[in-house]
């Protein structure tokens, strides 16, 4: 009896034993299992604030320059081309004047001794009418065609209208490649025009507004003008017919810019009387002596003096009569633009 309560005993102790342990296992954390319970599987519900990013919003500020390109930000305001004329400092008062201006076509080698002459008197009434497609261009059959072989007509490089030959006055389009419009399509008389006045405008540093047409009054026509004025800043045409032959007065101011009739040309017989005539005539209206050529026909019809006399006329005239006033073909635009139409106004019905 005693040895089987002996093994009894024993035997409730080792059950006692393995129920005391296995308490302990189960009490003992796993590192593993605990991990696995507390990572997040979706993105936090709290909604990023501008102090706290999205992990895209992050990216973006990254890849996004810190500061503007240098090229892009300025203080400096703009600064438009200013039209030709525009400086002029002429006012006009409301009396009466007695405007002169001159003009010489094609942009050629004479033009400098036409400049000599001009700054010898002080002079800066003329303008100068080029073709910036014709640079260096060699027209001897010019000469030629008046039996002067002799008298070149030959055109200014581009490196030599650069330096500065112009310097001081006024220098307008004559298009391109000097062609005949009439027979030009919209775009091709747009085309001889526009990069005309653009290859000016590169040089001189201000926006041509003034045309001569080229080849005379025969060689353009109604259309041209309406291109011209649609497609372009140019907005006055210089011809080469006698305003008179138009119904004109001989010192009328011009019915309409872009048909600008000259009171003459230089080599016309009668130059020098009528200017002579419009210094003495009486100032009761604004009157306009517009002349033009071309500076090889001085060279042609030897008149190199007589220009010189002309100029000088002139000059002095206006040094003892205010009435009278020195322009350039943009300065007198640009005092009258708003009284004379470039064109014939649409009346719309």
């Amino acid at each position: 009896m005693k040895l089987k309560f002996i093994l009894i005993t024993t035997a409730l102790l080792v059950l006692c034993l393995g129920v005391l342990m296995s308490c302990d296992s189960a009490s003992t954390p796993d590192d593993t299992a605990a991990e696995v319970t507390v990572t997040p599987t979706e993105a936090p519900t709290k909604t990023p604030t501008e102090e706290e990013p999205t992990v895209s919003e992050t990216e973006i500020i990254t890849e996004a320059p810190t500061e503007a390109p240098t090229e892009e930000v300025t203080t400096e305001a703009v600064t438009e081309t200013p039209e030709a004329g525009m400086d002029h400092g002429i006012v006009r008062d409301g009396t009466p004047k007695k405007y002169f201006t001159i003009r010489f076509d094609d942009g050629i080698t004479q033009d400098e001794k036409v400049m000599e002459i001009l700054k010898k008197y002080n002079a800066d009434c003329c303008t100068f009418y080029i073709n910036t497609g014709l640079y260096g261009a060699n027209w001897a059959w010019v000469g030629q065609h008046f039996n002067r072989p002799d008298v070149p007509h030959q055109r200014y490089t581009r490196k030599e209208i650069e330096s500065g030959i112009y310097d001081g006055f006024d220098v307008e389009c004559h298009t391109l490649n000097h062609p005949s419009l009439k027979n030009y399509s919209e775009r091709q008389v747009t085309n001889e025009v526009k990069r005309d006045a653009q290859n000016i405008k590169k040089i001189f540093g201000y926006e041509p507004i003034g045309l001569a047409w080229p080849g005379g009054d025969t060689e353009w026509n109604e259309q041209n003008i309406k291109t011209i004025l649609e497609t372009t800043n140019v907005r006055y045409g210089s011809c080469t017919t006698r305003n008179t032959a138009k119904g004109l007065g001989k010192f009328s101011l011009p019915e309409y810019f872009m048909t600008w009739y000259p009171t003459c040309s230089f080599s016309d017989a009668d130059s020098m009387a009528l200017l002579n005539e419009f210094i003495a005539a009486d100032c009761t209206e604004d009157m306009l002596f517009y002349v033009w050529c071309h500076g090889y026909e001085l060279d042609l019809f030897y008149t190199w003096e007589k220009f010189d006399l002309f100029i000088k006329t002139i000059t002095e005239a206006a040094a003892q009569d205010d009435s009278i006033v020195l322009v350039t073909n943009a300065e007198f635009y640009q005092l009258f633009k708003d009284e004379i139409p470039a064109w014939v106004e649409v009346e719309v019905e």
